[in-house]
Formats: structure tokens, sequence, C-alpha cells
């Protein structure tokens, strides 16, 4: 499975890049080496093979929750990177992840 963190919302442009944007800067201030990417939630299905990290801002079908599973991809809210509620945790959770 290739090491990559995915953030997806509905265009792949907004909200997807201002979050993908906050934890690429995160990983930098950790000295984390991990390629973090902004992808549109229609194509998440191709994207998520490629990927070990799925950050979603609106919740995903369960179709894409199952697919997620099977590949083995960790799902995490995107929302704690706009409201900074949850941030640290869920921050903490995605930076377990990386070191896998």
């Amino acid at each position: 499975m290739a090491k990559k963190l995915i953030v997806a919302c509905g265009s792949g442009v907004a909200t997807s890049t201002t979050i993908a944007e906050k934890i690429k800067n995160k990983f930098e201030n950790d000295n984390i080496d991990y390629p973090v990417e902004a992808v549109d939630y229609k194509s998440i299905t191709n994207e998520l093979p490629s990927a070990s990290i799925y950050v979603y801002i609106a919740k995903p079908d369960q179709e894409v929750l199952d697919q997620a599973e099977k590949l083995g991809v960790s799902v995490f809210p995107g929302i704690p990177f706009l409201t900074g509620m949850g941030l640290e945790d869920t921050y903490e959770k995605i930076v377990e992840v990386t070191k896998k």
C-alpha cells in the first residue's frame, strides 16, 4: 500500500485544500515526511487504493467506508482541522498511522 494521506471534499478545491495544507504544515513542524493530497469526493474510490490515510469533510458513504476498511486505509474526520475542536486528538491518531 502506498503511504499517502488524502483529504476529500465535494470539489477537491476549497475545504480539502485548506485542511490538506494545515496537515502538511503540522507534518513539516513535526518533521514528518508524508505526502498529503487534496482530492474531490467523486474520485475517492479511485484514490483510496493509493492511500493509507483518508481525511473526510462530509461523512463518506458506507460503500466508501467499506472500501477503505477492506484496503486497510485509516479514516479520520477533517472538521477538527477547521474548528479546532478535537484537533490534537485527531492529529495524534493520524501521526500514529504515519509511523506504521
